[in-house]
């Protein structure tokens, strides 16, 4: 399964085994029991925190993404974004995309092979959403 979160597209290969995972600080019943806009919460602190998270801390946002694919399964695209001179994470804007495996496949692609580019992934994924 590919998630797009920014400019970096993840391969959560097996979902549950990455909410399974020790590193993820949530129990079971913790995920079973979260909601949208706690998740929304948590996606806006980090970026918050680190816009640049995705680069920065690539093994905590596959956790993200892989609650996002629990949480909301038909959303498989994330833009993040806090803007300049932002007091709180509350400011950070979220938008969810639905794109298509072939896309993602495309980006993947060029993500691995280094040619992935944050023009290429406005006109393929944000504006044709």
């Amino acid at each position: 399964m590919l998630f797009l979160f920014n400019d970096v597209v993840f391969d959560l290969g097996d979902l549950k085994g990455i909410l399974r995972s020790e590193k993820l600080p949530l129990s079971p019943a913790q995920i079973e029991s979260l909601t949208a806009a706690q998740l929304n919460g948590l996606v806006r602190e980090a970026v918050f925190a680190d816009p640049n998270i995705a680069h920065n801390k690539p093994e905590h946002v596959q956790h993200i993404v892989a609650l996002i694919s629990y949480i909301a399964p038909g959303a498989n695209a994330l833009l993040a974004v806090r803007p300049d001179g932002a007091t709180s994470h509350a400011e950070v804007g979220l938008r969810y995309a639905n794109v298509t495996i072939t896309t993602l496949a495309s980006l993947w692609r060029d993500q691995r092979d280094g040619h992935l580019t944050p023009h290429q992934i406005n006109d393929q994924v944000w504006l044709a959403a």
